[in-house]
C-alpha cells in the first residue's frame, strides 16, 4: 500500500476549502447516489463503511485529518451523526 501523504492547514485550505477538526459541513453536489464513509481514503467499494451513506444536504462532523489518497483525491476523516460512525469521505463534495 502507499504511504499516504497528511495536508497541512494551507495546503487544505487550497483543496478543499481550509476546513478544520470540529467543523460541521454539509454534503452537497452529489450528482446520484451517496457519499460513502470508508475505511482507507481510497475509492475502492470494498472499503465502504455499510449503513453510513450520506446524502445531499447531510450534516457531518470533520474530526480529524485530511489526506490525499492513492486515488489523488483529497479525503477527510469525519463522523456521520445520523449513522452514529466516523471514516474517510471524499472532501471534494463538503461545502
Amino acid at each position: 500500500m502507499a504511504e499516504l501523504n497528511k495536508m497541512n492547514d494551507q495546503e487544505l485550505e487550497g483543496v478543499a476549502g481550509g476546513f478544520a477538526a470540529g467543523t460541521w459541513v454539509t454534503v452537497s453536489g452529489l450528482r446520484t447516489g451517496y457519499l460513502a464513509l470508508r475505511t482507507n481514503p481510497t475509492y475502492d467499494y470494498a472499503n465502504e463503511i455499510r449503513g453510513a451513506e450520506s446524502y445531499n444536504g447531510q450534516v457531518l462532523q470533520i474530526t480529524g485529518g485530511y489526506t490525499v489518497g492513492s486515488d489523488g483525491r483529497t479525503y477527510v476523516w469525519v463522523y456521520n451523526p445520523r449513522a452514529g460512525m466516523s471514516g474517510w469521505t471524499n472532501a471534494q463534495y463538503l461545502a
